[in-house]
């Protein structure tokens, strides 16, 4: 009796009609807003820096692509730190063939592709990539990408570092 009672209680609040919501309109909302004083504050107070939009907001827009002809990937601009003047034509070429993630890239790529790993304030500019590395990567006739972690990220340009500046 008690389970007969409850399921008769159960599919009678079931059956219920759906409460109808009113559609807000420009006027609600402009009335609403006027009410909040929290949306007044929305507006940037004098001197204060304005938030910038990025001009091209695409991840490809933001992105540097590697391709070996069949596969392509991306990584961030500035990852890619050294590219000897051979490998030019697999950057930034309009990609064509399967998208890989980058360590499946790069594993497939070995052979013209290498990573090396940066700390992360090295890629932030506040600490300088040794030279001794940097002077390294311009001997090899290999792409080189920064990673962090065994995942590509921008790297800060320095003035002085030769590699560096030849990408």
């Amino acid at each position: 009796m008690k389970y007969t009672l409850l399921l008769c209680a159960l599919a009678i609040h079931s059956h219920a009609a759906q409460p109808v919501l009113v559609r807000v309109t420009a006027k609600t909302l402009a009335d609403l807003q006027a009410r909040d004083p929290m949306i007044r504050l929305v507006t940037p107070a004098e001197g204060e820096a304005k938030v910038v939009r990025p001009v091209n907001p695409s991840l490809i827009g933001q992105s540097t692509i590697l391709h070996d002809g069949k596969n392509w990937t991306l990584v961030p601009n500035g990852a890619l730190v050294f590219l000897p003047e051979a490998l030019k034509s697999k950057v930034n070429a309009k990609p064509v063939g399967t998208l890989l993630p980058w360590a499946e890239f790069l594993t497939k790529n070995s052979a013209w592709i290498t990573a090396s790993e940066v700390t992360f304030d090295e890629a932030a500019g506040s600490k300088e990539i040794p030279s001794a590395r940097s002077s390294q990567w311009a001997k090899q006739d290999k792409a080189v990408v920064a990673v962090h972690q065994a995942g590509p990220i921008s790297v800060r340009v320095s003035d002085n570092s030769p590699a560096l500046s030849q990408r």
